[in-house]
């Protein structure tokens, strides 16, 4: 699964699912975007997991139908990376959890928006999925009105979401019914 699109700045990117052997492209990314800005989860330490760890985690999500972990390419440079999680459990098994990272210099050139449409194609063809959901930092405007432009709205908020330097900041949930 591969797909190639011109991003604002008119070069060629191409988004494919992460397979095994991208592991320590991964990790590496992870580190320098968790380093970039304090909106994600993760420092620049990034998950602070091993490489054989990684390489597990993208077995499991290259081979399971309702799960997908894509990155995004500028040539051979990982410069962006989304994924879309579902449960188990037969109650919830409707909902998927989405998120979305791209490294700073390739901010605001539509590659977030690329990889979301992707995400919500695959949704959409998906006999299990219902509702996308996602969380974002409540201040993080430009991603908010990103999600909102295609189509998500906000259920709710976590309050005290993610403690930096002692200050806490709220996440915003929000969520995109596809069926």
């Amino acid at each position: 699964m591969s797909t190639i699109f011109i991003c604002k700045n008119n070069k060629k990117m191409e988004i494919r699912e992460l397979k095994p052997s991208d592991a320590k492209l991964v990790l590496d990314y992870l580190c320098l975007v968790g380093g970039e800005t304090n909106y994600l989860l993760m420092d620049s330490q990034g998950l602070g997991i091993e490489i054989e760890e990684e390489e597990r985690i993208l077995e499991r999500f290259y081979n399971n139908p309702n799960i997908l972990l894509l990155g995004c390419f500028d040539g051979d440079e990982l410069v962006a990376v989304s994924n879309l999680s579902t449960k188990e459990r037969e109650k919830i098994k409707h909902i998927s959890t989405l998120g979305v990272s791209v490294k700073k210099q390739y901010w605001s050139l539509g590659i977030g928006r690329n990889l979301m449409n992707f995400m919500i194609d695959f949704a959409k063809k998906n006999e299990q999925i219902e509702i996308l959901q996602l969380e974002v930092r409540s201040d993080n405007l430009s991603a908010i009105n990103l999600y909102k432009s295609l189509g998500f709205y906000s259920v709710g908020l976590v309050p005290k979401a993610m403690k930096i330097d002692h200050i806490y900041y709220e996440n915003l949930i929000m969520v995109l019914e596809v069926k």
